[in-house]
Parts: C-alpha cells; structure tokens; sequence
C-alpha cells in the first residue's frame, strides 16, 4: 500500500464535513492522514483539532511553514481561491480542493499551468482529475457503438431545503449566481464539458420559490455547444419526492440516447445507486440496448483521494488527467451564467487565455460579502 498524504485542512465552514466524512472515512482514510487543521475561526480549529488529536494551526502560513505538510485540503469560499493555492503550491505543497474552483477563468487557468510547470497536484471534486465511471461509460458506448457526436443533453438535480439569509457568500449573487445552479448545478456543467466539449453560449432563467436568502432557489442554465449540441442544466432547492440530489441525466446522439435514474437511496434519501441505460441502431439498422449499474462511489463529484496520492506520489499528473484548460473554460461557464443572468440575455464565451497575477493583489482566506440590494 503507498504512503499516506499528510494533510492539512483549511477553511472549516465546509472542510468539517471533508475531515470528519472523507478524511476519516472510507473514501479517504487509506489515501490521507489529517495532520492539522485551521479556520480564521478558531474555536472551530479548537474543536476539530481537539476531537481529532491533530495540531490546530494559527494561520496558512504556519500551515505552509509545517515540513510534514506535504498538501493542503482548501475549502474556503471560490472567490480568490487561486491567489491561496499559488501561495500553497510556491511552499512547495500539494492542494485538493472544492467546486466552484474559482471565480475567474484566466486565474484559474494561469495557477493550474504554474502547478504543472511547479509539479505540484492541484485536485478538485468537480471537474474530477479522471472521468467519473459514469462519464466514462457514456463515452465508452459513444465510441464502441459509433454513437456519433452528441445532439441533445439535459441534466437535472434537486433536493429541498428552506434555507435562512445568514451573510455567507451564498447570499450574495455576484458570488453566487443562479445560486441552485452555481451550487449543486455545477456537477452537471462540468460533466457536460467532458461528454459535449466546450460552450459557445449560455442563457438562464431563475426564481425564488420558497428560500429565505435573496438569492434564487430553483433555476436553470441554457448552453450552445461548439459543436452545435444544445443542453440544459436544472437545479432546485425545493422539490422532494423521496431522491435527494438525484442526478439525472439524458444526453442523445445522432444514433443513440443514453439516460441515468436513480435505483436505489441511502435512508436520508441521498442517491445510492443508479442505472444508466443505452438505445442505440447498430451498422444494420438494428434496436441495440444495454445498462449498467452503478454505485454511489462511482458517480460523478466525489473527491477522488486515491488517485491524489497517486499523483502527489509520482509527482506529475495522472495519465488523461483533464486539462487546465477545461477546468478553466468550466470558471467560463459560470462566469458567462452570472453575466446572463445580470444583463437578461444570451451572453457568448470569449476566447480564454491566462495571465499573471497581480504581485499588488492581497491574498484573503475569506473575501467579504457584500449583499446586493
């Protein structure tokens, strides 16, 4: 078995959920030892680092100055996020982190190259380092059965949840636009990307249904593929028919449909399992069909720990590991969303290309919010 990564997690809004159920649970327990962790709020560092027996750091520079850190877990909010993990991969440490990756493209694009160029991993959950078993399938049957390209594809997840303003970034619809969307929606982009290719175009529409925050709670990205393939992606915070968060999906080919549903669910109805089924004509004209099962470890956002420290360990990325430049163009995406959904029309994607970044520009673990009134 290789060596486990130490870890240090920072940013424990979200990141007490990564320590506590895949850091010390099954999907990441063989992969990475917790070694420390921080928050600029530290009762909450106190308290993980107390219930753990891990060293509760002062600041990422203490976290960064730790020579038994070989990565960082960063799980604060997206915006910013590259400046923070150019300071992390400058110590010399590798970063998993979290959807949304960052709020501007060409940042995200210019970190990603330097850690290449640096040897450094930089891991997320979605878009993932390597193709979900899901995804992977899909393109599998697209080539084996000559598929064609893609024509059509919707995707669609929801779950219910009131939710009360509290002044997170999720409050705030410059940091968090078409909220449902930029929030659980993003899964459904990113796999889009890889299944379709990249976007031409997006519109959107959205509405505030039950949801205390100001931002929407059930909305919907349109997209223009380059290929000309359209798609759609839904997602709501207020429907509940006994499948959280079930992702489904329906993409056709010129020769072929593949869709998803959801078979099986954990008792809190979260998605355990799911099915995805093919209809396909062979060469002679032939109805062709096939399904495959699929579990819930293997379906797409799931942080894929072991193949981060296999990467960490060879110390270059995984074969047919996604390139910078989709993640980017996935940043593109939202970023073209949030100007749809603040000019009202149809808004196209420019062509990206990356840039330094500011020696002036400070970096902030948690940029303020500001409530758009």
């Amino acid at each position: 078995m290789k060596k486990r990564i130490k870890m240090a997690v920072v940013g424990l809004r979200f990141g007490e959920y990564v320590v506590e159920c895949q850091i010390l649970g099954q999907p990441g327990m063989d992969a990475i030892e917790l070694v420390g962790v921080f928050d600029l709020d530290a009762s909450k560092s106190s308290k993980i680092a107390q219930k753990h027996a891990v060293r509760q750091y002062a600041s990422l520079d203490e976290v960064l100055g730790d020579p038994q850190v070989e990565a960082v877990g960063l799980f604060t909010p997206p915006n910013g996020r590259a400046e923070l993990i150019r300071k992390i991969i400058r110590a010399g440490k590798h970063v998993m982190t979290t959807k949304p990756f960052e709020q501007d493209a060409a940042d995200a694009l210019a970190v990603l190259e330097e850690a290449r160029a640096l040897n450094k991993i930089v891991h997320i959950n979605s878009p993932e380092p390597l193709p979900d078993a899901e995804t992977a399938q899909i393109l599998n049957w697209q080539e084996a059965f000559q598929l064609g390209q893609p024509v059509s594809v919707r995707w669609e997840t929801y779950t219910r949840n009131h939710e009360q303003a509290d002044g997170s970034w999720y409050d705030d619809p410059a940091q968090c636009p078409v909220a449902p969307v930029f929030r659980l929606g993003i899964y459904g982009i990113n796999q889009l990307l890889r299944l379709c290719g990249k976007v031409d175009a997006v519109n959107v529409a959205h509405s505030r249904l039950f949801t205390g925050r100001p931002t929407p709670d059930n909305g919907e990205l349109s997209l223009q593929f380059e290929n000309g393939a359209l798609g759609s992606v839904f997602a709501s915070f207020c429907i509940d028919d006994g499948q959280r968060y079930a992702n489904h999906l329906c993409i056709h080919f010129t020769r072929g449909t593949v869709r998803s549903e959801v078979t099986q669910t954990f008792d809190n109805h979260d998605m355990r399992a799911k099915k995805l089924s093919l209809q396909a004509l062979d060469s002679e004209g032939r109805v062709v069909t096939r399904s495959v099962n699929l579990e819930s470890e293997q379906l797409n956002g799931k942080y894929q720990w072991e193949n981060f420290r296999d990467a960490v360990r060879s110390g270059q990325p995984l074969a047919g590991e996604i390139d910078p430049e989709l993640i980017a163009h996935g940043v593109q995406v939202i970023n073209a969303m949030c100007e749809a959904d603040q000019q009202g029309r149809l808004v196209v994607i420019p062509e990206l290309h990356s840039r330094e970044p500011s020696t002036e520009r400070p970096v902030a673990m948690y940029p303020p919010v500001k409530i758009a009134t």
